[in-house]
């Protein structure tokens, strides 16, 4: 800890070592850097307003240091202006939390640093199923958020599911957020929540919303156009949160320190599935796409091993998984997958956790669950260290 307060600084150090902590600390920010190399600290906490060197000068010095740049920092200070938050996230640093602090809001910055918290808002495919047997694992269509900071949220697809994610975040007394909402193909499982998303209409919010063009459709006038007054009454002229659009095709984007890859599925017109790498823990998300089995004269090997490596050693996967072998057989080419595909294509990228998505509005709570017990075995039976999962709406994972 670097503070130039001597009492901040105690009563910042004993709430850290009373919670079981290791502290070192100096009130001479000019002799951190050499006290910083000494101790090769896990967290580096410094404030912001300190004379000689300033706590965001001093950030800057540490990530420019080959020795000590990905040390994580969090700025901490009286100031609870957004623009020092915003500068201390272009500095670099990991978090931004306002003293004095509590053990609680520092557990919430650090505890999310280095890690991603999954959350799911919508596994179904196709159509919302409201009603009773069906709704076990969530009657919503597609939409999982991924937070890297209480600030900072990426959120893929915005099907029914999105509408519970705003419901959380004003639950939460969520103030300004910055979102950026990736859309894998604009279906309309994967789009008709977006008018429903709360966060778009209150001030103060960014939001980036990013997708593919559909042949000579551009992007956003696909999204926006379900909001022309034709199909719901509320315009995009309602929006108060300062929204922006991103065309995307197959390439890799860095958002922060977070790296996003792209890649095109086989499914009808261009569908994106995604890939999120964040401090040594990934993410992959691909839905809709259909693997053809390996006996059928679509079979594709060289795109079955592209995307095996392109979620290779994911620590969570999210896949199409629509149908059983059985019901595949009259589906072909409605661009979803049998699950033994997906199982081998989990496989083959060293997937740590294949989680089952998309599922058929006619399958029912009993069949969702026969599904993982399929995969279970399928995998088993590879020999595969893949684990398989039921998400469930409303639920929250550490990657």
């Amino acid at each position: 800890m670097v503070d130039d307060s001597s009492t901040a600084l105690g009563f910042a150090r004993l709430l850290l070592e009373e919670a079981g902590h290791e502290v070192e600390s100096t009130t001479e920010p000019t002799q951190a850097l050499e006290l910083i190399r000494d101790c090769q600290p896990d967290l580096i906490i410094l404030d912001v307003m300190m004379p000689k060197l300033d706590g965001f000068e001093l950030c800057r010095q540490i990530h420019k240091d080959p020795e000590l740049g990905q040390l994580p920092i969090i700025m901490a200070s009286a100031k609870a202006y957004e623009s020092d938050r915003e500068k201390a996230k272009r500095l670099g640093a990991s978090g931004y939390i306002v003293k004095p602090f509590s053990m609680e809001q520092f557990n919430v910055i650090a505890g999310s640093m280095g890690s991603m918290m999954v959350s799911t808002w919508g596994v179904r495919g196709t159509l919302p199923m409201p009603q009773e047997g069906y709704i076990r694992y969530g009657g919503h269509t597609s939409c999982y958020s991924l937070q890297l900071s209480p600030e900072r949220h990426l959120i893929f697809d915005a099907g029914t599911g999105i509408k519970s994610f705003a419901n959380a975040l004003l639950r939460e007394g969520k103030g300004r957020i910055t979102a950026d909402l990736f859309i894998t193909h604009p279906h309309w499982d994967h789009i008709n929540g977006f008018p429903f998303f709360t966060p778009l209409y209150i001030g103060g919010n960014e939001i980036r919303v990013h997708g593919a063009r559909q042949d000579d459709q551009g992007f956003e006038k696909l999204l926006m156009a379900q909001m022309d007054g034709v199909y719901f009454p509320v315009t995009a002229r309602e929006f108060n949160s300062h929204v922006t659009f991103n065309e995307l095709g197959e390439q890799t984007l860095t958002i922060d320190d977070v790296q996003i890859r792209t890649m095109l599925l086989k499914h009808p017109g261009q569908c994106l599935g995604y890939r999120v790498d964040y401090r040594g823990r990934s993410f992959c998300y691909i839905t809709d796409n259909e693997l053809y089995p390996a006996d059928s004269a679509f079979a594709d090997e060289e795109f079955l091993h592209q995307l095996a490596d392109f979620c290779r050693g994911a620590n969570v996967l999210i896949h199409d998984c629509t149908y059983f072998d059985s019901e595949y057989t009259g589906r072909l080419h409605w661009g979803h997958s049998p699950l033994s595909e997906v199982c081998r294509l989990a496989h083959l990228a060293e997937a740590e956790r294949l989680w089952i998505h998309h599922h058929d509005p006619d399958q029912n709570d009993h069949d969702i669950e026969c599904k993982l017990e399929f995969c279970a075995e399928t995998l088993a039976g590879m020999g595969s260290k893949t684990r398989a999962v039921l998400p469930r709406e409303g639920r929250s994972e550490t990657v």
